[in-house]
């Protein structure tokens, strides 16, 4: 994996081959990472960030809870590993249901026989859970962790206002449908993140798949995802019914390889809207 200079103290991969884009920020005496892929990818991230900075890493912030941002925490337990409230919630409730040691070795073995070109992303994998957890917001020499919720309850973004430089997490999908199935995914909270954001001073996104981009996406996607709530509010005001709603002919954001993720988005979007 290799880090490519984003600004003067950032560095991150968004190549997206082995899951959520990664990054990592030079502080004034230690470093942080944004995110954690999976155990196998996580390892080639870590060895790649004494490449590229030469301060030695303090703590792995999370963007948000699904598995190609947090099944790599295992590679930097040695850290502080800060999330959302919620993150740490979800994470521990996991442990008990699908993270289970019985309900993990069947999912790994799934992973092993059905993708086995990429088995070697998930061998080892470990749930490691966040030592630091916030409510609202979390500062570290600058750096902004805050929550907004949307994509996931928990998603929340990493900026470094001194380099205009913002980590969204899985708010932002570039080049791609933005994946919107979670069950608690809020289409309004996401919308109210995203005016957040034209509000703040940023050069240059991050997003949490997809290439580097700036505000003009943030305003293109904040554009469009107004316009689903419009006109799918509008066919809920008519009686639709979820199936027709989620499979409604909305404009096209981006084109997507997966119809049935984005049937499953809108209807989560809808089970928030409807009365």
């Amino acid at each position: 994996m290799k880090l490519h200079k984003v600004s003067s103290r950032v560095h991150a991969n968004w190549d997206g081959e082995t899951g959520g884009n990664v990054g990592v920020i030079e502080l004034s005496d230690s470093a942080v990472a944004v995110d954690a892929q999976y155990p196998g990818s996580a390892r080639k991230f870590r060895a790649a960030i004494p490449k590229v900075i030469s301060q030695p890493l303090s703590h792995l912030l999370l963007t948000h809870i699904h598995g190609d941002h947090v099944f790599g925490n295992m590679v930097f337990k040695d850290l502080e590993i800060v999330g959302h409230r919620r993150l740490w919630e979800k994470m521990e409730q996991g442990l008990k249901k699908e993270w289970s040691p019985n309900s993990l070795e069947k999912m790994l073995e799934t992973y092993r026989t059905d993708a086995p070109e990429r088995w070697w992303l998930f061998e080892g994998l470990e749930i490691v859970v966040p030592t630091i957890t916030f409510t609202d917001s979390w500062e570290m020499d600058g750096v902004q962790f805050t929550n907004h919720g949307g994509h996931s309850d928990c998603s929340s973004t990493v900026y470094v206002p001194e380099d205009r430089t913002l980590f969204a997490g899985d708010l932002l999908f570039v080049g791609m449908f933005p994946w919107a199935g979670d069950p608690t995914a809020n289409p309004d909270h996401w919308i109210d993140a995203f005016q957040d954001m034209l509000k703040m001073d940023i050069e240059t996104i991050i997003p949490g798949h997809g290439p580097l981009c700036d505000l003009d996406e943030v305003e293109r996607q904040l554009s469009w995802m107004k316009e689903v709530r419009w006109v799918m509010q509008g066919l809920i005001q008519d009686g639709e019914t979820e199936d027709v709603i989620a499979s409604y002919n909305y404009r096209v954001l981006y084109p997507t390889d997966h119809p049935e993720w984005q049937k499953k988005s809108y209807a989560r979007w809808y089970n928030v809207w409807k009365p």
